[in-house]
């Protein structure tokens, strides 16, 4: 293995052979047949569908191949390929076209995924207007929204979660609901909930904060140190949200003890009893977990937004005595290292954002890349889980990405998701 401190150099396509790592340079990513436009070659085809493509010099990353380029003239041919030249190009741009057909599909489902999402989202206005006018129909229309997702995540399908896209602002107090929601249902599936677990914890954590419409907004946007007494007003809350739900006799009393108890502490720190550890219903500490999370991805207050790579390590580092241990542990493992909105840099140096993890396959997210060779609107989707050539190698802090990154990959300033059953 080269020594990582040799610096990138170019080499002519007579010195390559499999094993090294090249970056083709000045050259359209819709003109050649490599999937990347950064590889390690494989094979020596990839070495000659570089020749035909008329490419004479290209970029050695030591750092990244298994060895080195040879001297000059040392791989040379001194015949014609054996294999035919078209043969060789036309399987290459075969496979290319079949990976870019798949990228299709997956942006079909991401797309159809977020229309899902936005309707569910004005679904839960009126839903939520008519439950505090005391209406017994809304509950039973959103018991049959949460049983939908119930299908979902219980379906013989396995459950993708996927990235949203922005919400506007006026939604963004039922987008969290909702994040919360699908959060906790997320864990309650990896937990082995049963169905009719499954749809108490759905009603709970869908209006866990539904105390908040008896809140001045003006209160709830505050910026900055609340103080003592506005703090307090926010706490009454949960005892607002009991008051509201426990009028609705359908709703049920695991979902209610949700509702009671998403801010309660594992430690007894918590409110609005001081409860701690088995005090604590199982499904109000599946939906304090997301609730905390969903927080800190989406703080009120700009500033303070943490990145969904850093909340998970906050939560596990220095919150973890707050939480349930297990559930904890199992939410981490649903999310993945590296959750959806993380931005991370792969295995051969691009930079991409995690769009979506599926639980199967934690380490191997799907990513989008950034290449501003391919236009922002057909960017690549990658699912690491199909390529094994590539890994996450790092995630990477906002602040240190160039302005062209940033606006390319357009990281969420909120996280909003969703689930995708997917065969």
């Amino acid at each position: 293995m080269p020594e990582p401190s040799i610096p990138e150099y170019r080499v002519h396509v007579d010195q390559l052979r499999p094993g090294v790592f090249v970056r083709l340079e000045k050259t359209d990513w819709f003109s050649h047949p490599f999937l990347y436009s950064s590889f390690k070659i494989n094979e020596e085809q990839q070495i000659e569908a570089i020749r035909l493509l008329g490419i004479t010099e290209v970029i050695c990353i030591p750092e990244k191949s298994e060895v080195l380029p040879g001297q000059p003239g040392e791989n040379k041919r001194s015949s014609p390929s054996p294999d035919n030249p078209a043969e060789i190009m036309e399987r290459l741009w075969s496979v290319k076209k079949e990976r870019v057909a798949q990228l299709l599909e997956k942006r079909r489902r991401i797309a159809e995924c977020e229309v899902r999402y936005a309707d569910s989202v004005k679904t839960l206005l009126p839903i939520t207007q008519r439950l505090l006018s005391g209406n017994p129909e809304a509950l039973a229309e959103a018991l049959a929204f949460v049983r939908k997702l119930t299908d979902s995540f219980l379906g013989d399908a396995e459950s993708i979660l996927h990235l949203m896209n922005v919400m506007p602002a006026t939604e963004q107090v039922y987008s969290h609901s909702l994040n919360v929601t699908v959060l906790a249902m997320m864990l309650g599936k990896a937990a082995g909930l049963s169905s009719v677990d499954m749809d108490d914890l759905g009603m709970g954590a869908l209006f866990h904060d539904i105390g908040k419409e008896r809140i001045e907004k003006k209160l709830l946007k505050k910026r900055g140190t609340l103080t003592r007494p506005e703090r307090d007003a926010i706490e009454r809350h949960v005892l607002y949200g009991v008051d509201i739900m426990s009028g609705h006799a359908a709703f049920s009393a695991a979902s209610l003890a949700v509702v009671a108890q998403h801010h309660e502490n594992m430690d007894g720190s918590g409110y609005p009893e001081g409860r701690a550890d088995k005090q604590i219903t199982r499904l109000a500490r599946m939906t304090a977990i997301a609730n905390a999370y969903d927080f800190l991805s989406n703080h009120p207050d700009p500033a303070q937004v943490q990145t969904p790579y850093l909340a998970l390590s906050l939560m596990f580092s220095q919150q973890k005595t707050l939480y349930d241990r297990e559930s904890l542990a199992l939410f981490i493992r649903c999310l993945g290292v590296y959750p959806p909105g993380t931005v991370v840099q792969l295995s051969n140096g691009t930079i991409g954002m995690v769009m979506s993890v599926n639980p199967e396959s934690q380490l191997y997210p799907c990513v989008v890349i950034y290449d501003p060779q391919i236009p922002k609107r057909e960017a690549l989707i990658v699912d690491l889980a199909e390529d094994p050539d590539l890994k996450v190698e790092k995630s990477i802090r906002l602040a240190h990405l160039p302005q062209e990154i940033l606006g390319y990959l357009s990281p969420r300033t909120r996280m909003t998701y969703y689930v995708d059953p997917e065969a």
